[in-house]
């Protein structure tokens, strides 16, 4: 079963992305952080990747893990 969280959310940058490429977000909103260890493309990786903390970011995100908290990011409105 896919799991997907509303689609072009906004996302406020908890931390800068990582070594292991994966970067953590806040959904303001829900008051809920998503980790995303995925991205659709390369672009969308290393516009990720050059965001500061604190800078809001519109993505889809799409569940990865069964159990666990980890989240593949998508270009707003993409169909991936």
């Amino acid at each position: 079963m896919k799991h997907n969280v509303s689609r072009n959310k906004e996302f406020r940058v908890l931390r800068a992305m990582n070594s292991n490429n994966a970067i953590n977000l806040l959904a303001p909103s829900a008051n809920r952080v998503f980790q995303v260890v995925e991205y659709e493309d390369n672009s969308l990786r290393n516009e990720l990747a050059s965001l500061e903390r604190g800078k809001l970011v519109q993505l889809d995100l799409d569940r990865i893990g069964s159990r666990a908290n980890v989240w593949k990011a998508s270009w707003p409105g993409s169909t991936s």
